[in-house]
């Protein structure tokens, strides 16, 4: 029996050979379908990699924060939304005074991405600074350290002073081997005095974590005007962390005059979050990849049935040579659905070499790790050697069914 079926490999690889061409195009629905799932898939394992590995870091332990609006990464904003009370500091005060699972709470704004830079004399960063006015608890609640110098305190605050923090790519390119504390740096028309740097944090996602500043809040309002705020919570452990997301969701609801029932016009905020939102998103990008597979594949099945059924005619005289010689339906049955499954297996094994060089170059320049998951190559075999039987099996049985005698008369 084995040694039958690679006699059919065999003749079956000899009759794909004689056809390259044909074969070739008949093979791109499978490439580019696997293609497709391949590298989809790899990407997205490697984007989830960068994602879990940054939320262990995005904030400290046990810290979580209120916002005005939810991790939206796709769609159109409701109306409802956008109408959505600011979140006012004074939210602050209430949660430290009512909230008994609370250890800190923090506040911070941000300005509006992009088009700031910080200059010091002749030198200039690069115009992408991302620039947050905060309170002491800042540093702490969002997982950052200072490497040199001192953080923000409560007298900078209250006096409004022009202080500032530093990120690492801030620091080289303003000052490079230079001890920045006690130097001055200007973004925009304002001048502020270094008091300390932030330790460097290196990449997320392709883009760097050190492009950033934080200035006290009340200098940040006396600036770029008053505008919702972020809170940043932090429990006192593990163990009240969930009790203190409620305590602080019932404290925000009444300050803003929610009435039972009513939905919150505010969002609660954990590192889970994100990857939540990343999994819903995949889980579509994953269906749309199917989607493009199976169409693909069908396309390609249709090739395959195709390119099947002309090879069966155009050896009809062989195939009534074999019968006359002895040969068994089931020998010429298993010749031709081998054709048809090889044919099919060939294109997937090009497709997922297609798929994961297409993955390592989209990764290498958005610098995301590379694992290609072993079940998408696993499943992109299956699915060739489904499509390649299916769609091969009537042209075997139309071959296998030749009678022998029209056959030999073919020409």
């Amino acid at each position: 029996m084995l040694t039958a079926v690679f006699e059919s490999l065999r003749m079956a690889l000899d009759a794909v050979w004689a056809h390259k061409l044909r074969a070739a195009l008949t093979l791109l629905g499978v490439v580019v379908g696997v293609a497709t799932i391949i590298a989809s898939m790899t990407v997205i394992a490697g984007v989830r990699s960068i994602i879990d590995d940054q939320m262990k870091n995005a904030l400290s332990a046990n810290v979580f924060q209120v916002q005005r609006y939810e991790l939206i990464m796709f769609g159109p904003h409701d109306r409802e939304r956008e109408r959505r009370p600011k979140l006012e500091p004074e939210l602050a005060d209430a949660i430290r005074e009512r909230c008994p699972s609370v250890r800190a709470v923090g506040v911070e704004a941000w300005a509006e991405w992009g088009g700031l830079t910080a200059r010091r004399g002749g030198l200039k960063s690069d115009p992408t600074i991302q620039l947050a006015g905060g309170t002491p608890e800042f540093a702490l609640n969002n997982g950052l350290f200072v490497d040199r110098g001192r953080f923000l305190a409560d007298i900078d605050v209250m006096s409004g002073r022009h202080v500032i923090v530093i990120g690492d790519d801030v620091v080289e390119s303003l000052f490079g081997t230079i001890d920045p504390i006690g130097e001055y740096i200007r973004i925009g028309s304002d001048r502020y005095e270094v008091i300390g740097t932030f330790e460097k944090r290196g990449e997320a996602l392709g883009q760097s974590q050190d492009r950033f500043c934080c200035i006290p809040l009340s200098t940040f309002f006396r600036i770029y005007g008053k505008r919702s705020v972020n809170l940043t919570v932090q429990a006192w452990s593990a163990e009240v962390f969930e009790r203190a997301i409620e305590e602080v969701t019932e404290v925000v609801r009444v300050e803003r005059g929610l009435k039972p029932g009513q939905p919150n016009n505010f969002y609660i905020w954990t590192p889970e979050t994100l990857q939540q939102s990343f999994s819903n998103i995949s889980r579509w990008v994953s269906v749309s990849a199917f989607g493009i597979c199976a169409i693909s594949l069908l396309v390609a099945g249709i090739g395959i049935m195709n390119i099947m059924l002309v090879s069966v005619t155009e050896r009809t005289r062989e195939i009534g040579v074999r019968k006359a010689l002895g040969g068994k339906r089931v020998s010429i049955l298993r010749q031709f659905v081998i054709e048809a499954v090889m044919l099919s297996e060939v294109g997937g094994g090009i497709g997922i070499l297609v798929g994961f060089l297409a993955a390592v170059v989209i990764n290498h320049f958005l610098k995301f790790p590379t694992p290609i998951p072993v079940w998408s190559i696993t499943l992109s075999v299956i699915f060739c050697s489904a499509v390649g039987l299916i769609f091969g099996i009537w042209p075997a049985m139309k071959a296998a069914r030749l009678n022998p005698i029209e056959a030999l008369r073919h020409e």
